[in-house]
């Protein structure tokens, strides 16, 4: 579900089913990059136009856009801002915020570092390079802004966001992407670019606590439409599996889930100014144009000042950071919650990377 917020992954499996693993593979960077073409698919521009009009209409592609389509009542604008590279002969500068880290719940996911879903996402934004190549000689370079930052807005142990990036190079390679395609940038140097930045965003925070409080408009719509979908994220590693899936479930009433609910509760209720007013300091003091000049937001939040990219196919619901990857028998990549694949599917087979740093699967695949 989209929201110009955030992404609105699938509900959380009610009960806790974990894989019913029958058989484990190893396998080499190149064959799960054959794997993962699978989910590839074919994006043609607009065969008509002009070059920033063509390059346009790829964010308009049935196989790249989701959610509402802002870009017609911005059409002047955004061509406006394509032809600044195009008029220039210079690649399109994209950013992204990504790969943040593994969600630390145990429904979702088993493993630290990226997976095989990652992989499956930077196919799609490669799709869309391509794309953009295939009408614009110089193409285009998408800078992915990792986000682990974030994890201090929610109290993600940074050893979990360490593991994570670690196997980010791995799983580029998996995606196959070549260096004047994509690059990656921490936004933890936001601490030292930002002159007085902790202070600052304190400051933001308790702005937007109060006007929070004072039932400004703006900020109480964000607030009710991020808070319910991202308390599936807070860190619940801490819990029993059983009890997180029933602490999620509304319809279990054990007074033992009190704690853990109100947990829940007060730790999104901290991460949305956090992480609102982080965001925020990072647009008001140019910290993103200061990176990449004009570049062209892309975002899984469909909103009028950003272009949505579909962040890996048409039928999954959940982001990779928030699941695990799983090949079904008849082709189709689809990310879902680890915590319920014992309940939704029959045996797997679970993929593993020759050399990998982190033991648990990469992926999984099912079993006829």
């Amino acid at each position: 579900m989209s929201s110009q917020y955030t992404y609105i992954n699938s509900a959380l499996p009610k009960t806790f089913a974990p894989p019913r693993i029958e058989r484990h593979r190893t396998l080499s960077t190149t064959e799960l990059s054959d794997l993962i073409r699978l989910n590839d698919v074919a994006v043609e521009p607009a065969a008509t136009g002009s070059i920033a009009e063509r390059i346009l209409s790829i964010f308009q592609h049935a196989e790249v856009h989701f959610g509402p389509d802002f870009i017609p009542a911005n059409r002047a604008a955004w061509l406006e801002r394509i032809e600044h590279f195009v008029g220039r002969g210079l690649p399109l500068e994209f950013v992204s915020m990504a790969f943040p880290y593994k969600v630390p719940n145990p429904l979702k996911t088993d493993r630290k570092a990226p997976d095989l879903g990652e992989a499956l996402m930077l196919r799609r934004f490669k799709a869309v390079l391509d794309a953009v190549e295939s009408v614009h000689a110089p193409g285009g370079r998408l800078t992915v802004l990792e986000e682990g930052i974030l994890g201090r807005c929610q109290g993600v142990d940074p050893a979990s966001i360490a593991a994570y990036r670690a196997g980010i190079a791995d799983c580029v390679a998996i995606a196959a992407m070549p260096e004047r395609q994509l690059t990656f940038h921490s936004l933890d140097d936001m601490v030292e670019k930002i002159p007085n930045f902790e202070a600052r965003w304190l400051f933001e925070q308790e702005r937007m606590r109060e006007l929070w409080q004072q039932g400004d408009e703006a900020v109480v719509r964000a607030y009710d439409e991020t808070v319910p979908p991202s308390k599936a994220a807070v860190p619940t590693v801490d819990f029993p599996p059983q009890v997180v899936a029933e602490a999620y479930d509304p319809a279990q009433t054990d007074s033992a889930l009190r704690y853990p609910r109100e947990y829940i509760d007060k730790i999104a209720h901290r991460k949305f100014f956090a992480y609102r007013s982080i965001l925020a300091l990072r647009d008001s003091t140019g910290y993103l144009h200061n990176l990449r000049p004009h570049a062209l937001k892309l975002t899984v939040s469909p909103k009028p000042e950003n272009l949505a990219v579909l962040p890996v196919n048409k039928w999954s619901g959940i982001l990779p950071y928030h699941g695990v990857p799983v090949l079904h028998e008849d082709g189709r990549w689809q990310i879902l919650y680890w915590g319920g694949l014992g309940d939704s599917l029959g045996p797997l087979e679970a993929l593993h990377l020759a050399g990998d740093s982190d033991q648990a699967p990469i992926g999984y695949r099912v079993l006829g």
